[in-house]
């Protein structure tokens, strides 16, 4: 549903709290909204405390000593808290930000408790991805979109709940870039005040990741789109829109633009400093063009958002797109194919570390030796992921009419959607962020998931069979989006309790390591 569908008053009728989609099919948002809040409500304290026990229970039993690339975090850490404030492990490939949150923990901590310092340094993720994400980044947004996500679902999310566990820079950098994105939607501190925290907010962002000035930049696509609908009066004509936008850039510079602006420019003179994007190991970091990670980010966001997609109906769309246009599904196939011939980068640290579950993707599928698996199994299932990616999110794209002007007055009242020209920043963000990395890394597609995430709406289509309209004359049938947003939560916890038991049963002997490894993403 986009503006265009909510100014026709025919195409789409909402009298108090029920939405017609159709003759004869209601959707009841009143009954979606307030039960959102209930089982949100309801189920918070459950997954608070799941994540408090487990997080002791891994802490204190399964791995109380540093795990992967946390001995060199929190010996960085630990460097700050002596006051080393100079000195700098080359192997270390992000900025301090993570370092300097460390040292705050620590230090903070130490006046209450007596726990560990792998303890203190560890809660940083623990209490980031459990209080502020839920309630300071993702509550504001769904008091906007009530029906569009669960804030408890999406703090689940499995690639970022594994690293609450965890001294890692994955969920700060995580919290801060989408807070960033919050302000600029939800417009806490005022019209202007909010781009500037939003600025704030995505700079600090990039202490924790660098390539967060990326997203900083759909951000800032965000925040002049959303006025310049509004102020430019976007239309059906979508190179027009391009014009309107890059027109109200220039108008607004000063308010809107100046300070991303501000970011991008510290960022360069960072790169004129260090000579590469990649702080430290560079030599294990260099970047490439690894096109097949776009597929398997389309992959990893497909398998993880299919309570969201998953119908009868989706999948027979899907079977008639093939039936329908066969030579173009072949040439489509062909491409796919070429690229993981030519454009796979296959990182010695692949290879070598069977601690990631990617390691096992790999060797099993994506990597597999034999042409039947890695390209006549894994080609078709590149192309249905790279379908769902766009067709999952359409229906949520912004529609405008030709002649009809907005019918909005103030960028806080537009809906929670992306436009064509949002749309296409995200694609070209997500393709830009992940494309030169050589690391098969699934953490790298946590916030291309949750910037696509965020923008769709779910929809109320059954998962099974159709939906039968009301005869003329008879009471319309309800549907509801409520069973998929369940769904999806319930899907998110048992892969992470999936994923906590091959952590915890299936421990790894290294014989250049003190102690036995484990399982992760």
């Amino acid at each position: 549903m986009g503006i265009k569908d909510v100014s026709k008053e025919e195409d789409n009728v909402i009298e108090g709290a029920t939405q017609l989609i159709g003759p004869g099919v209601q959707r009841d948002l009143q009954t979606e909204v307030v039960v959102s809040f209930i089982m949100n409500v309801i189920l918070y304290p459950l997954v608070l405390l799941y994540f408090m026990v487990t997080f002791y229970y891994v802490t204190t039993k399964i791995t109380p000593h540093e795990f992967i690339d946390e001995k060199f975090h929190v010996a960085q850490t630990l460097n700050y808290v002596a006051g080393n404030w100079t000195s700098w492990d080359p192997k270390i490939t992000t900025p301090p930000g993570l370092y300097i949150l460390g040292w705050f923990s620590y230090r903070l901590g130490r006046l209450f408790t007596s726990w560990t310092s792998l303890t203190l340094l560890r809660m940083v993720n623990l209490l980031g991805g459990t209080i502020i994400l839920p309630f300071t980044v993702l509550r504001p947004l769904f008091l906007f979109n009530a029906i569009g996500f669960w804030p408890v679902a999406l703090m689940c999310f499995p690639l970022m709940a594994a690293f609450y566990y965890l001294y890692y820079t994955d969920v700060w950098s995580t919290i801060l870039i989408l807070q960033s994105l919050t302000c600029v939607l939800t417009l806490p501190f005022g019209i202007n005040g909010s781009i500037w925290v939003s600025s704030l907010c995505a700079g600090l962002s990039c202490l924790f990741r660098q390539t967060n000035i990326i997203w900083t930049g759909f951000i800032m696509v965000v925040a002049v789109e959303r006025r310049a609908i509004i102020q430019k009066q976007y239309n059906a004509h979508r190179f027009n829109n391009y014009l309107k936008l890059l027109i109200h850039s220039v108008d607004d510079f000063s308010t809107i633009v100046l300070p991303y602006a501000i970011n991008f420019t510290m960022f360069v003179i960072y790169l004129i400093w260090n000579k590469s994007i990649t702080l430290g190991d560079k030599s294990n970091h260099s970047a490439g063009f690894h096109l097949a990670q776009l597929f398997y980010c389309y992959l990893f966001i497909a398998f993880f958002s299919a309570p969201l997609w998953f119908s009868s109906s989706f999948l027979r769309l899907y079977r008639n797109r093939l039936f329908h246009s066969p030579v173009q599904y072949v040439v489509e196939l062909l491409g796919i194919m070429l690229v993981i011939r030519y454009f796979t980068k296959v990182h010695p640290f692949i290879l070598a570390d069977n601690r990631h579950f990617t390691f096992y993707l790999f060797k099993r599928f994506i990597g597999n030796p034999s042409k039947m698996v890695k390209y006549i199994f894994m080609a078709p299932v590149y192309h249905f992921s790279t379908y769902v990616y766009f067709e999952t999110l359409r229906p949520s794209e912004m529609a405008f009419e030709s002649m009809e002007p907005v019918p909005f007055k103030d960028p806080i009242d537009l809906p929670i959607q992306l436009s064509h020209i949002s749309w296409t920043a995200l694609v070209i963000c997500t393709f830009v962020t992940i494309v030169p990395s050589p690391l098969f890394e699934p953490r790298y597609y946590i916030l291309p998931f949750l910037f696509w995430r965020l923008f769709l709406t779910c929809n109320a289509e059954p998962l099974i069979g159709e939906v039968k309209p009301a005869a003329p004359g008879e009471p319309p049938v309800l549907v509801s989006s409520t069973q998929r947003l369940a769904l999806e939560f319930i899907w998110f916890m048992l892969i992470n309790l999936f994923t906590f038991y091959i952590f915890k049963t299936r421990p790894i002997v290294w014989k250049t390591e003190s102690f036995l490894q484990r399982i992760i993403w």
